[in-house]
């Protein structure tokens, strides 16, 4: 049985389809993680049922109510600013932090990855729109944060995150998507293996795609509005 959740994804992925083939690209190298803040647990057990293992997260109490009523077959992503107090509480229910936007944070990550003996996946968090409103390093900052996230212990470097600017003018959306691309080529050293481009939302990522992103996080555009 064919359910509406099935369809919305299926619309996704032919965009995503339409997108990487706009830049002669794999649609296999964009993964998708969909977002379900707001959400409760049965429809984030329900997305992971539909074969699409990856949950992107906001909020630090979001994901201590939900994720222990999942089933194991999914991948966890802190996708919202993670405050450094709250660190203990995500590290062991979380894959993926994408939003490490400081030493300080990098650090705490690192240390309380050591205390449960757990490694974390991260992306360094990149302010490409320069807006105050926003989360993230200055772009001129990131290479030495990135430096700092490779040499850690137990937390895994894996790329850079941003989001696009909130606004009308779709070249400024476009820069912001070029520039963490120009960044990530500064950086992609560091990582073995790909270097994740975590860019593009429900209104932006055939975009995102189209400037490398191998990583977008889509939530309306799959699971409709919740208020």
């Amino acid at each position: 049985m064919v359910t509406q959740l099935d369809i919305q994804f299926k619309k996704v992925h032919e965009e995503i389809e339409q997108a990487c083939q706009r830049v002669a690209r794999d649609p296999g190298s964009v993964r998708l993680i969909t977002v379900t803040k707001t959400w409760p647990a049965e429809v984030l057990q329900a997305v992971v049922d539909s074969n699409h293992p990856d949950i992107g997260e906001n909020r630090v109490q979001e994901i201590i109510e939900k994720v222990p009523k999942l089933s194991d077959n999914r991948t966890i992503h802190m996708i919202g600013h993670l405050q450094s107090n709250k660190v203990s509480k995500v590290v062991p229910l979380v894959d993926w932090i994408h939003s490490i936007d400081s030493e300080k944070l990098l650090s705490k990550v690192d240390h309380y990855c050591k205390v449960i003996n757990r490694r974390v996946k991260v992306l360094v968090q990149v302010n490409t729109s320069n807006e105050t409103a926003k989360s993230g390093c200055d772009p001129v900052d990131a290479p030495s944060l990135c430096e700092k996230a490779s040499q850690c212990e137990y937390v895994d470097f894996r790329g850079l995150m941003t989001i696009g600017p909130w606004t009308t003018n779709l070249q400024a959306v476009r820069n912001s998507f070029k520039q963490l691309k120009s960044i990530g080529e500064c950086c992609q050293h560091l990582v073995q293996g790909n270097f994740e481009l975590s860019m593009g939302m429900s209104g932006d990522f055939a975009m995102a795609i189209e400037e490398g992103a191998t990583m977008i996080r889509v939530g309306s555009r799959i699971l409709g509005e919740r208020y």
